[in-house]
């Protein structure tokens, strides 16, 4: 969605329109003109309707402060699109204009001085700001709010007693306001008092624990109370969501513009906070608001996958390429999240398209040349790596994939060759190291594999996910080497480490099962479903366990839900008739 001002229309223009009828006494309300030529159809209706009901209140002589609400609203609608566009500032000026039309037409209503004030506040003006917020304390039922928010600006203005004076008084007011004690949180600490700024912080993380500008101010704090590592747990939660301020009339700002474009800006917001189960829904009414807004259908796609739903990704992407069937991305995510679900064909029909579409895209090349590496064709996989490596010679996960097919292909030595190179530079690269395992281990040299291995773990960066992945790689070649209780231990240690490699509890199940710890078994095969629900050999092992542990209705539904999933998974179909004909013969056995 995009308001920008085009061709020589001004930034604003406050247009005198002729609103009333001959013979009004009244001046006419003035109303700020932007160029939405470019906005959907249902804003630029939003706004013209909005426009409409003005010259009509005005026609009628209607009340003042009818007159003035029906104005201020349209400032809001501008005000709304601005928070969910930040850059068009133009329309932060258009809802300024509105709003002191408001107050022109009617003294008596707080909101609209409160509304420019936040918007001044925004645009950086912080002494009108200030004006305007201390003209409307007298008036508002919301008197905490404006506290609030006038304290925030006189400390932004380096006027920390006038600032801490008022988040005081907010307290008095209601004592569970998290911005507040943030504030005077950060007061303490600029003024050296760290214990007092840790209890006002640790107050307003109580109050609200997702504020990560809270989680940053206590670092700091814990930091200069000599405690690191209290410092370093709060700096890993620390991010840019402020201490929340409970203010309806300006939460309710960006739920007001209408259309597709709007939309997809909120479940765009919906994404940065992390809600994406709310973004998802956006974004899906963004789709159906305008089937043609591709800019909806991609963030649609991205949402679902950062969500775990790939199979609705997928969808989402399909739609996406039958719009616009030349766009290179959709292509690539298209074909890289069916060759995921281990859909090869599909994969590589999409991959090879994207590299159609940008012959120069890397990344494409090396998707399509892990495609036909899984497929079962290495001999095609390898020019696709080699043509990346043309591209970016400096592309060096590539060598990994090229060394991983050449093994493929029969050359196991070339492909450690090049893997020893690699690790031989960068002895922490954990990926580099996983392979050369593999492929030690594909020749049963396990010994030579732990040895890559723990050399890896050494060197290998504070990094849990890699670390995981690692002993996930030496958990399986131990139980391989038929050494369960040290197979467990680095399975499980990666579990811990990296929750969402699920492989890593599948594969502890499977050991868990021969030592005949059956119910551990199940509870690891369990876990793995629920990092990877699609994972039908952790389904089937999982339905084999319950099995054997008599339990034959949870190991037949445990079967009918991957089957839910995977429809066209024969093993499943295979399971489900073997479970069914043994659990009736064991009850007849009985």
């Amino acid at each position: 969605m995009t308001h920008r001002n085009t061709g020589s229309l001004p930034a604003v223009l406050l247009a005198v329109a002729v609103l009333g009828c001959a013979g009004d006494s009244r001046p006419a309300p003035q109303l700020p003109v932007a160029d939405l030529s470019s906005a959907d159809e249902a804003l630029r209706a939003q706004v013209a309707g909005y426009e409409a009901r003005i010259r009509a209140l005005h026609a009628e002589r209607a009340a003042a402060p009818e007159l003035a609400a029906a104005v201020g609203e349209l400032g809001r609608v501008y005000h709304g699109l601005q928070l969910l566009q930040p850059e068009a500032l133009y329309l932060l000026e258009n809802a300024l204009a509105c709003y002191r039309e408001a107050q022109r037409i009617d003294r008596n209503d707080w909101r609209w001085t409160y509304l420019e004030a936040f918007a001044l506040d925004a645009r950086g003006d912080l002494e009108p700001a200030t004006q305007r917020y201390r003209a409307v304390l007298a008036s508002t039922p919301n008197r905490v709010t404006v506290l609030l928010r006038l304290a925030e600006v006189e400390h932004r203005l380096g006027r920390s007693s006038a600032a801490e004076a008022l988040w005081r008084e907010a307290l008095a007011l209601d004592p569970d306001q998290p911005a507040a004690h943030y504030g005077l949180g950060r007061i303490a600490l600029d003024g050296g008092d760290a214990t007092a700024a840790a209890e006002a912080l640790e107050r307003a993380l109580e109050l609200a624990p997702a504020a990560g500008r809270v989680h940053h101010a206590l670092a700091l704090t814990r930091r200069d109370l000599g405690d690191p590592d209290r410092a370093g747990f709060h700096l890993e939660r620390a991010n840019e969501t402020p201490a929340p301020v409970d203010d309806p009339l300006v939460q309710g700002l960006v739920l007001l513009p209408a259309g597709s474009g709007a939309t997809l800006q909120r479940g765009l917001l919906a994404v940065q906070a992390g809600a994406l189960d709310d973004a998802v829904r956006l974004l899906e009414r963004a789709t159906e608001e305008d089937p043609a807004n591709l800019a909806a259908h991609r963030n649609l796609a991205l949402a679902l996958i950062d969500a775990g739903r790939p199979d609705e990704a997928i969808s989402a992407l399909q739609a996406l390429a039958r719009l616009d069937p030349a766009d290179a991305w959709t292509q690539l995510e298209l074909g890289r999240l069916l060759g995921v679900r281990g859909r090869f064909d599909p994969s590589i029909t999409h991959l090879e398209r994207a590299v159609e579409l940008a012959p120069r895209h890397k990344q494409a090349r090396v998707e399509l040349g892990l495609a036909l590496a899984r497929a079962g064709r290495p001999r095609e996989a390898l020019p696709q790596f080699e043509t990346a490596l043309e591209i970016d010679p400096f592309y060096t996960e590539v060598h990994n994939h090229q060394a991983v097919v050449l093994a493929a292909m029969g050359r196991p030595e070339e492909g450690a060759r090049l893997l020893r190179q690699r690790l031989d530079a960068a002895p922490g690269d954990g990926a580099a190291a996983r392979a050369l395992s593999r492929i030690l281990r594909q020749q049963q040299r396990f010994d030579e594999a732990r040895r890559v291995l723990a050399g890896a773990l050494a060197a290998v960066p504070d990094d849990p996910r890699d670390e995981g992945a690692l002993r996930l790689e030496l958990g399986r070649l131990l139980a391989l080497g038929n050494q369960p209780a040290r197979a467990l231990s680095e399975l499980n240690r990666a579990r811990r480490l990296a929750p969402e490699l699920f492989e890593a509890a599948f594969l502890a199940g499977l050991v868990y099962a021969e030592l005949g710890r059956l119910g551990d078994a199940a509870s690891a095969h369990t876990a793995a479903l629920d990092a990877r629900p699609d994972f039908g050999p952790a389904r089937l092992a999982l339905a084999e366990v319950l099995a054997r542990r008599g339990e034959c209705g949870e190991a037949i539904e445990t079967i009918e839900a991957g089957r839910r999933l995977n429809p066209s998974d024969r093993n499943l179909d295979r399971a489900l008739a073997d479970l069914r004909r043994s659990c009736v013969e064991g009850g007849a056995s009985q």
